[in-house]
């Protein structure tokens, strides 16, 4: 069976000149599915190794730290061994950007933690970055091949998702969204066992470790977060290896296995994952309760929930040790907060930095100028001094950004909002 797939891989290889984008996740699949390219790759003559292939990882920031180390020890290996043997392979690791980050979205923008109808995470940490990656390729490629180690045993919805997509006489299917990719599945009739069987008996082509991956199945008790590229993958949970923030799901049981085998980074991290799901959770006070479109109905989190949520995990990357924010990312909260509602006068992360270190901090700032201008400007337009630093928060916010599409719709809402309050204020009724 693993040289009837071998052989069908070195004829699509051969068959034309489209480069290949091969998913990893670092799980078993996307393990067994990227050590057979390999393999391929490697039983071609020297000088026919000339189709360009991008081994594919993502990382979203908020991985379980023990799959995080091991996929870019891997990602390291594959490289080495691509130069060394002259395979043309490149392996990438993609990151959401900043502005896009779990904590940025949560506690900038104030999005609540996501929940199965409201899976927001999906989209624009892992989908959004692997699509941005392939649009950026075909630029110059006009066509690719996305290899996936997707199976049918995998899932009921993973065998339903292939079986909606029609192949071609190559064995590939149309990808739904990028209609210049094609995606093959190499491994989707294999079973567990068989996947295992490999991994046991064959060694890595790349000098990875299949016995160290084995070993933290048996930890987890659980299997990988697949390469999600549209969004039919199966989400993460079911003891899949994914974000240790994840509250898809009740019980995260890979975050729970690891702990119970002596991963003890995970004790701290499980319990910041049930304070998101509280915070989640609109009957306990946490979420402003107008929506962002302006209908009545949970919205987002309440700023002072956000700045709440934001000391909770400072302190938690103080006593655990591990880079669970960056710099940068505290950045854009600090940006989304100036235009948010109920809006932050601009220092209240340095503050909250501050505060974790026992320091105050201190305002020398001189900002008569600047009050002067923005009274004379709230008494002109007939807006409140918030409903201003709002709507010029919103504006730096998407200059940053280096984009203006949602702009007006977002400046709407905001005059919006405070025709709003005002209307509360003087105990009329609003639509």
């Amino acid at each position: 069976m693993i040289k009837d797939i071998l052989d069908s891989l070195q004829r699509l290889y051969s068959m034309d000149a489209r480069p290949w984008v091969v998913g990893y996740s670092g799980g078993k699949d996307s393990s067994m599915i990227v050590s057979l390219v390999y393999e391929a790759v490697r039983a071609l003559p020297p000088q026919k190794r000339t189709k360009e292939i991008c081994v594919v990882c993502t990382d979203t920031r908020v991985e379980i730290p023990a799959v995080v180390s091991r996929v870019q020890d891997e990602l390291d290996h594959m490289n080495a061994c691509s130069k060394k043997h002259g395979l043309n392979i490149t392996a990438y690791l993609l990151k959401p950007p900043t502005h896009q980050s779990f904590w940025v979205n949560i506690l900038g923008r104030g999005y609540p933690p996501p929940n199965r109808s409201f899976r927001w995470c999906t989209q624009r940490l892992k989908i959004d970055p692997v699509s941005e990656f392939i649009r950026g390729k075909l630029g110059h490629w006009g066509e690719a091949i996305i290899v996936l180690g997707a199976r049918r045993s995998e899932s009921g919805s993973r065998a339903q998702a292939l079986n909606s997509r029609a192949k071609n006489e190559f064995g590939l299917r149309r990808h739904d969204d990028l209609p210049r990719c094609w995606i093959s599945t190499p491994i989707e009739n294999l079973s567990t066992f068989e996947v295992w069987e490999y991994l046991t008996e064959h060694s890595c082509p790349w000098g990875g470790d299949n016995q160290a991956l084995l070993q933290l199945y048996k930890n987890a008790s659980g299997g990988e977060c697949p390469l999600v590229v549209d969004q039919s993958t199966p989400s993460c949970g079911n003891s899949r290896f994914g974000c240790w923030t994840c509250t898809v799901v009740e019980r995260d049981k890979a975050s729970e296995g690891l702990l119970a085998t002596g991963d003890q980074r995970m004790e701290a991290l499980l319990h910041f994952r049930d304070i998101l799901m509280q915070y989640r959770d609109p009957e306990n006070g946490f979420r402003d309760m107008v929506r962002k479109n302006g209908q009545d109905g949970p919205g987002p989190l309440k700023i002072e929930a956000r700045k709440e949520l934001l000391s909770k995990l400072l302190a938690l990357q103080e006593e655990s040790g591990l880079p669970v924010i960056s710099e940068e990312e505290l950045h854009w909260i600090q940006t989304y907060w100036n235009s948010a509602r109920n809006p932050d006068d601009g220092t209240g992360v340095a503050n909250i930095i501050f505060q974790q270190k026992g320091d105050t901090m201190p305002d020398s700032r001189d900002e008569a100028e600047l009050k002067a201008i923005e009274q004379r400007v709230t008494n002109e337009k007939g807006i409140s001094l918030e409903t201003l630093r709002r709507l010029i928060a919103k504006v730096e916010e998407y200059s940053e950004s280096h984009r203006a599409v949602g702009l007006p719709d977002e400046l709407l809402q905001i005059l919006q909002d405070d025709l709003r309050e005002r209307q509360t204020e003087n105990g009329e009724t609003h639509a």
